[in-house]
């Protein structure tokens, strides 16, 4: 890729390793399969395809902040604590994008509201 093609995509990975593990916070036991994390992503506007996700748990794997297991020839992925502190904006990691902070505020009053729905 030649300078801003290059810039684009490094971008778009960045996006795309934060948009998954910010997903996986709210799941039971902060696991998921695969083919749920690209529709997870889809809905919060990522278009990644299977293989895209596969190669970003394989790295995210990598760094300690997922743990990727083969299951059916398929990886599950469940949330490390280092990488629900990354999805969090608790810690910064090269290669995955700080979530905006204001996300985070609105997903925090999200849970609130939904809370008091329950009661």
């Amino acid at each position: 890729m030649s300078g801003s093609n290059a810039d684009l995509g490094s971008a778009w990975l960045q996006h795309l390793r934060i948009a998954i593990l910010r997903s996986m916070l709210d799941l039971p036991a902060r696991k998921a399969h695969e083919s749920l994390l690209v529709d997870l992503v889809a809905a919060v506007g990522i278009a990644a395809d299977r293989g895209q996700v596969r190669e970003q748990l394989t790295w995210l794997h990598g760094e300690g902040l997922v743990i990727g297991e083969v299951s059916h020839g398929a990886i599950v992925a469940t949330l490390t604590e280092p990488g629900e502190w990354v999805a969090e904006g608790k810690h910064d990691h090269v290669g995955v994008k700080r979530p905006n902070v204001t996300a985070g505020v609105a997903r925090q009053a999200l849970a609130i509201s939904l809370d008091q729905l329950k009661r």
